[in-house]
């Protein structure tokens, strides 16, 4: 008994050395047990270029009577003409949309009474042939009262074409990884992605193509498909009714030795 007390007397402080001591901040400690993973980030950018299918025209009804009721009936009736013609013309009347109205008083030179009535409307009309917009043109120089204020393009797959650019900027993603996995002998796991600019945007010639035609309309000459198609040649290799649509995304991966499964 006394030979075992002397041999745990001598082993336990030699013991006891051999082990080092373990010091440092909770955060310290944690790093030790649990070793912080390595991550690194890939980036995407990917573009798709479209072209406008159609277009939506505002124009302005704008009618003027002694009698504020007169003005009311008179813009109605003209804006019933329009549409009926439209339609005619083969323009889907669910594609034509009137807004409120408003009025103002216009006074004289002489007297608080206002001298007339002015009821003004916005008719708003999709539009997705060229016919269509020439249609439009023809009742403005008919129409004194009408007038066309802007004209503005859009893509009407814009779903379809954005999801088309986030799934090319992914591949690109995606074939870096496993480009650095086969060079560096590594694996990468997605942990992370990052959305930085998902959109689309119509490119500088739309904004010219929206001037010629309100201010054709506006000149009264009964030249606006002229016009229109003068700019169409001018512009016909910046392409004027491209919409251009870009993604850009990060992911981020944890790098683990290749062997390493889990």
């Amino acid at each position: 008994m006394k030979r075992l007390a002397l041999f745990a007397a001598l082993i336990i402080p030699t013991l006891s050395q051999a082990v080092p001591e373990i010091t440092g901040t909770p955060q310290d400690l944690r790093g030790l047990i649990y070793p912080e993973s390595r991550i690194v980030t890939l980036h995407g950018n990917a573009k798709e270029t479209a072209y406008s299918d159609q277009a939506i025209v505002n124009v302005i009804v704008t009618t003027e009577e002694p009698l504020l009721s007169d003005a009311i009936a008179s813009n109605s009736s003209l804006r019933k003409n329009l549409t009926q013609r439209l339609i005619k013309a083969g323009i889907d009347g669910s594609k034509i949309k009137n807004s409120k109205f408003s009025s103002s008083p216009q006074f004289g030179w002489l007297g608080k009474n206002p001298s007339s009535y002015k009821v003004i409307n916005r008719v708003a009309v999709t539009i997705d042939q060229e016919n269509h917009l020439q249609a439009i043109a023809e009742l403005t120089d008919q129409n004194k009262e009408v007038d066309i204020v802007s004209t503005s393009f859009e893509h009407s797959e814009t779903s379809e074409y954005t999801k088309k650019v986030q799934s090319k900027a992914l591949a690109k993603i995606m074939a870096q990884k496993a480009d650095y996995e086969e060079t560096l002998g590594i694996q990468l796991i997605p942990v992370n992605i990052r959305t930085k600019n998902i959109g689309f945007y119509g490119t500088a010639g739309a904004g010219a193509v929206e001037e010629v035609v309100v201010t054709a309309a506006r000149g009264r000459a009964g030249k606006l498909k002229d016009s229109f198609s003068d700019s169409y040649i001018e512009t016909e290799t910046s392409s004027f009714d491209e919409v251009q649509y870009e993604a850009s995304l990060s992911v981020e991966f944890q790098v683990r030795p290749a062997h390493i499964t889990e």
